[in-house]
């Protein structure tokens, strides 16, 4: 399951990536459209919500051309004997579009958009990775090991994958220094790890300047 959830930071930067180079395949494609296209002049036929706006134009040689927009619209953003501006391939007229900051340039800005959300919720994986990494490696160095007291185990119902959620060893330590009791948690554990935990001891490395920085050592459990 760790594994699992570990491989989603990789699949979502690389769906986002992907997303983004459909997205850029179209715009290019969309930008070689309108600089070759010209300009005329057209009248919407007809245009209702959910349905194709279909629109008339006469080409600069003179033949008249019917075409209907790629998307529907909801609601309307036409009215019916409406004079749009028409963008048209003049080698072929029957390739045209409504010169319309929202029909040319809407679909690749949402496929974008969320190709972005793709791509930074897995980047923001490997941020809070790496910023865990950092933590230990830092209190490795210059943390405080102290041995702390098992209490229990709990289940986080604020994380869920695949319809699970992880669980989290719960430990406390008497602060010699403030005669207080402080509590700490493992990081996320996609198994229950109840079985493993042989003793009520379980080691804690600790900033001695700041002890809400910490990080439990959970290597006695097995990787799954």
């Amino acid at each position: 399951m760790k594994n699992s959830f570990s491989s989603l930071k990789y699949i979502f930067c690389i769906m986002g990536v992907v997303i983004w180079v459909q997205a850029f395949y179209i715009y290019q494609k969309d930008r070689v459209f309108t600089e070759k296209a010209k300009l005329a002049s057209g009248k919407v036929l007809r245009s209702s919500a959910n349905d194709r706006t279909l629109v008339s134009f006469v080409t600069t040689e003179g033949k008249q051309i019917k075409f209907s927009s790629h998307t529907g619209n909801n609601p309307s953003g036409f009215t019916e004997g409406e004079s749009v501006e028409v963008l048209y391939d003049p080698a072929n007229p029957n390739n045209a579009r409504i010169n319309d900051f929202y029909i040319l340039y809407l679909g690749v800005t949402v496929l974008g958009f969320i190709g972005a959300v793709f791509f930074f919720t897995g980047f923001s994986f490997f941020r809070s990775d790496r910023s865990k990494q950092k933590k230990t490696d830092f209190l490795q160095q210059g943390g405080k090991s102290i041995t702390t007291k098992f209490i229990d185990v709990q289940v986080d119902l604020g994380v869920s994958f695949n319809d699970s959620n992880p669980y989290f060893i719960c430990t406390e330590w008497l602060d010699p220094k403030t005669n207080k009791i402080l509590f700490f948690e493992s990081d996320d554990i996609w198994f229950d790890p109840t079985e493993f935990i042989k003793t009520d001891e379980i080691k804690v490395l600790i900033d001695p300047n700041n002890t809400k920085k910490y990080t439990m050592d959970i290597s006695f459990l097995p990787v799954k």
